[in-house]
């Protein structure tokens, strides 16, 4: 495959920032859920003190909010709603539909790989992929505009 049908970073980012505005109430839900458990849980209903929460627990959640997010969007179809929106699809090498060891995959590619690395490799790669696209045999794809 070559980079010409790869879609170009700032359309890569956009979607990305489109996602993060839907993921950020997800993982607000999520800790309002994690603080209603741990209230009931270990505080005994004393309301008399400021809770906080355990940031390692928080951690936990926003990595889970974030992976099942995207999980679910790609395995259902290969795009988020940003990447819908930016006509962006996600497809393994052999341009079909990505199995949940890719995921995995580049799920923990990315987030290894982190945000600066992965633009650069992108710019090294031969073919315009990013580093976590080799690790799980994945590529991202520009969809052409509907007429």
């Amino acid at each position: 495959m070559s980079a010409q049908n790869s879609p170009p970073v700032w359309r890569h980012m956009l979607a990305l920032l489109y996602d993060t505005f839907l993921i950020i109430p997800l993982i607000m839900a999520a800790n309002a859920l994690l603080m209603a458990i741990y209230v009931n849980l270990f505080m005994n209903f004393d309301t008399t003190h400021e809770i906080l929460l355990p940031a390692g627990a928080v951690q936990v959640v926003v990595i889970l909010c974030i992976a099942l997010f995207y999980w679910i969007f790609w395995r259902r179809g290969g795009q988020t709603l940003g990447m819908q929106a930016w006509r962006i699809k996600l497809v393994n090498n052999e341009g079909g539909q990505l199995t949940t060891p890719q995921i995995a995959l580049r799920l923990v590619g990315a987030l290894l790989s982190g945000l600066i690395l992965g633009i650069l490799w992108k710019y090294l790669d031969r073919d315009g992929y990013y580093w976590h696209d080799r690790l799980s045999k994945t590529h991202l794809i520009l969809l052409p505009a509907k007429a």
